[in-house]
């Protein structure tokens, strides 16, 4: 009997992991598709997943649990899969790939990127993003202090980030290759400046002084 049960047990963990599969599939089908979290209702993704509205609130009871099980679910599917950088190299290897993954499902990234739920999700990662940024520069940056040091990393995160890959999508019409192209070549002309700049601060350099009249 005993075996039975947790037979029995498993089965239903499994039959249920593979119901909130089908929901967060049903859901980022829909936002990929209209663009828009607000498409996404409780009765769209049940007709998409095939199952009643009943059961998507029991998997998630609010709106907010299904936004945040959507980004978790995609970030494991796509965007994670790159992952951030472990080396300096990565800074500029690994955009491509990004920036791939990123063209893969528009609809997710701008919704993490706008909305409330997605930017909640993003910003858990901060304290690990941060580390990552600081870790990769390695060597390019020994020099600078830790505040100019923490200046450079914030730039470089900023390139390699779905705000970046967005503005140039939406400003300037680039996605794929030429977006990754830009932003790599603008990532290493930055470590190629920290790189012979030593100690001197993140800062433009003087403007020339007008000639008196």
């Amino acid at each position: 009997m005993t075996a039975t049960r947790s037979y029995n047990s498993s089965l239903r963990k499994e039959q249920a992991q593979a119901t909130r599969e089908r929901i967060l599939a049903a859901m980022s089908g829909i936002l990929e598709a209209e663009g828009s979290v607000d498409s996404a209702t409780y009765k769209a993704v049940a007709a998409r997943a095939g199952v009643t509205e009943i059961t998507v609130y029991r998997h998630f009871p609010s709106r907010d649990d299904l936004l945040r099980g959507l980004w978790r679910w995609r970030n494991d599917q796509a965007g994670a899969q790159v992952g951030l950088p472990t080396a300096e190299a990565d800074l500029v290897a690994k955009i491509a790939p990004l920036f791939a993954s990123f063209d893969a499902s528009p609809g997710h990234i701008l919704a993490t990127l706008t909305t409330s739920q997605g930017r909640e999700t993003r910003a858990s990662l901060d304290e690990e993003r941060r580390s990552a940024f600081l870790a990769a520069l390695g060597d390019a940056a020994s020099q600078l202090p830790p505040a100019e040091q923490a200046k450079a990393a914030a730039v470089l995160q900023l390139l390699y980030s779905g705000y970046a890959w967005l503005s140039l999508r939406e400003q300037w019409g680039l996605t794929g290759g030429p977006a990754a192209d830009a932003v790599a070549w603008a990532t290493e002309t930055l470590l190629n400046d920290l790189k012979t700049r030593g100690p001197a601060p993140l800062a433009p350099a003087a403007l020339p002084k007008k000639d008196k009249p």
